[in-house]
């Protein structure tokens, strides 16, 4: 349940700042991240860093909720003030809007919506939280480059953490097209 509330607060504070007016610009970026925040369960599914938990959802409508929702939300209200006159401020306000939602995630931390295992903590959040908000708003002007970068920022973080890499993993999908064939008798 606090999850939902955690939702719908996001939504009025969506809503108060205007920031569907943000799509447009951000829509692409939203889907990257979207995608990289998806990737997260596709390669660690064997060796969880966080999880969410509620007494009223399940692991998928949670899961959906933060990926598709609650992530995006607050990348919107991130980029809703960002400055633009120069990069040190975007830089410092990027900063403190990773600060916040760490500070928030640590306090889910607490109250129990949230927790760590394997060696994250909450350094490693705020961690992801820079990488959010600043590859989500380079990926607006220049998609191929996150693209470059993500794929070590992935590797660094699959080799950190000891994801429990396996053939399937590796292929995914693509392994039932490319396996070979059984012989016919």
């Amino acid at each position: 349940m606090r999850h939902i509330i955690l939702s719908t607060f996001l939504i009025h504070l969506n809503f108060r700042n205007k920031t569907w007016r943000l799509l447009p610009k951000f829509l692409k970026a939203l889907i990257y991240i979207a995608f990289v925040n998806s990737s997260y369960y596709y390669f660690f599914k064997r060796r969880i860093l966080w999880e969410f938990q509620s007494n009223s959802l399940n692991l998928k409508e949670l899961r959906i909720i933060h990926i598709y929702f609650i992530t995006p939300l607050l990348f919107l209200l991130c980029m809703k003030n960002l400055p633009q006159e120069n990069v040190a401020s975007q830089i410092k306000h990027i900063l403190k809007w990773s600060f916040k939602c760490a500070f928030c995630e640590f306090l889910g931390l607490k109250t129990k919506m949230i927790f760590f295992k394997n060696g994250w903590n909450i350094f490693w959040s705020w961690l992801m939280y820079i990488f959010l908000f600043t590859f989500g708003y380079i990926y607006t002007k220049k998609p191929l480059l996150i693209w470059k970068i993500s794929a070590p920022t992935l590797l660094f973080f699959l080799l950190r953490f000891k994801a429990p890499l396996y053939r399937i993993s590796i292929l995914g999908p693509l392994f039932f097209f490319i396996r070979k064939k059984q012989p016919t008798l």
